[in-house]
């Protein structure tokens, strides 16, 4: 079967453009191997680090949000970390509810828990994890944290990463709490203001 010859020269020419976009797709794909190769070879983690002034964490145009941040702070000094629990009443509904799923549900079970893990301290003046942020928006408050747990990779070191208690506000008392704490037994005996430091 004979081509005629401006057939020939189409299809040369369709040949042509499709090796050139094949060559102009293989080296845009060599050329992003080549950047997330040398991307990998030199990404390492920025350790999350605290916020130098936790007064200023507090502050909030909106009143409101001002006062659930205040609320959600001193509860943590007295009751987190200080173990104050008779003074759960004052910062906890009684029906409060819990979603970390190493503790029941409700004020009394989380007094329990507080008296279990932790000796009962003086309260500091300010929060002693090194806290990074403290964000309200509408009934809820989050703080953030920087935690430090064992590395998998390098035994006997650790590394920092980040916790979050996110807390919801109900008549001026908190009302729930959620975090990120995997469920496990030893959980149970785990006083984060031992464990999670450095």
């Amino acid at each position: 079967m004979d081509i005629p010859a401006r057939d020939t020269y189409a299809m040369a020419d369709e040949n042509h453009t499709f090796r050139g976009i094949l060559l102009k797709i293989k080296s845009l794909l060599v050329c992003c191997g080549l950047t997330l190769a040398g991307s990998a070879a030199t990404y390492a983690q920025v350790p999350p680090t605290a916020a130098p002034d936790q007064a200023a964490l507090l502050q909030s145009s909106d009143p409101k949000l001002a006062a659930n941040k205040k609320l959600v702070f001193d509860m943590w000094r007295a009751i987190i970390q200080a173990a104050h629990t008779e003074m759960a009443e004052q910062y906890f509904t009684k029906d409060y509810i819990q979603h970390n799923p190493n503790v029941a549900t409700g004020r009394d079970a989380m007094v329990a828990y507080m008296r279990s893990t932790r000796p009962v301290k003086p309260i500091e003046p300010t929060i002693t994890f090194p806290l990074i942020s403290i964000m309200a928006e509408g009934d809820k408050v989050m703080l953030a944290s920087v935690s430090y747990a064992d590395d998998p990779d390098n035994p006997g070191k650790r590394y920092a990463g980040v916790h979050f208690d996110l807390f919801r506000i109900e008549n001026g008392k908190i009302a729930e709490h959620w975090d990120s704490v995997p469920k496990g037994k030893a959980q149970l005996k785990i006083n984060p203001n031992v464990s999670t430091k450095q």
